[in-house]
């Protein structure tokens, strides 16, 4: 649920960060910060492919290497990402390559969650989803 909790994270505070970091009027901010959550339109279902076609020559290994590649990339964009800290358009090019790893994530996710337990699989997806809730909500009680 790691990727979903990343997702509400950033929702909340790309466009407080923009609004502070880089000196930006409110809705401005706003603005550039809602690219974030348009990767939604097509990301997800990359991240669903990716994993069907690794997992076509892989089987449930290659989900599995398909999901930690993909979150071990969205870290390290994250890491850049605050690391570019002195120029927008630096940030929002590597922030835009961020969301659509963070949704590709969401999806693979969802392509490794019916393999963990078929007769369970509506307790098993609430868990993903809700994981990523909670620990999105400690994370921001304790950092934020």
């Amino acid at each position: 649920g790691f990727c979903f909790g990343v997702e509400l994270t950033m929702n909340n505070i790309i466009a407080p960060y923009l609004f502070d970091q880089f000196s930006l009027r409110l809705d401005i901010a706003g603005i550039l910060a809602s690219c974030f959550g348009l990767m939604n339109l097509f990301a997800r279902s990359l991240g669903g492919l990716a994993s069907d076609i690794t997992a076509k020559r892989f089987g449930m290994r290659g989900r599995l290497w398909c999901l930690w590649i993909i979150q071990t990339t969205e870290g390290v964009l994250c890491v850049i990402m605050g690391r570019l800290s002195f120029t927008l358009p630096g940030t929002l090019v590597v922030m835009i390559f961020f969301s659509t790893l963070v949704q590709m994530a969401e999806g693979a996710s969802y392509a490794v969650t019916p393999y963990v337990s078929k007769r369970s699989l509506g307790i098993v997806s609430g868990f993903v989803g809700a994981g990523g809730n909670a620990g999105s909500t400690i994370t921001q009680a304790i950092f934020f």
